[in-house]
């Protein structure tokens, strides 16, 4: 069981981590799938697989400079979400879903720790 996933799909307040850099690039990953479900397309999947890799590298090194104890069990989720969008079959509602259950869950863990 997971997290209610917003219609329309945007970012709200709820999803906030209180870094505003990775906050901000939180709304750019909702944005992006937001995007890739309305048009299912190799120039929307390639610039949310971009985004995603630089969020996900941004956020691993603050992890790393914290020395926050969840870095390896967080890089896997990144890894894993990466390798999906790496060999994409087109399910955005999956992509919706991982990202609002990842940041409540996963995300939220770090809150106060980086």
């Amino acid at each position: 069981m997971g997290f209610p996933i917003p219609d329309p799909y945007v970012w709200d307040p709820s999803f906030r981590t209180f870094y505003t850099a990775i906050d901000d690039e939180h709304k750019t990953l909702f944005d992006g799938i937001f995007h890739l479900a309305r048009d299912d397309n190799k120039d929307n999947l390639g610039e949310l697989r971009r985004c995603t890799g630089k969020h996900f590298l941004n956020e691993q090194v603050m992890m790393q400079a914290s020395q926050y104890a969840g870095y390896d069990e967080h890089k896997k989720a990144h890894d894993e979400f990466i390798h999906q969008l790496d060999h994409w079959k087109g399910d955005s509602n999956w992509a919706k879903t991982w990202l609002v259950n990842h940041i409540k869950t996963i995300d939220f863990k770090y809150k106060g720790k980086i």
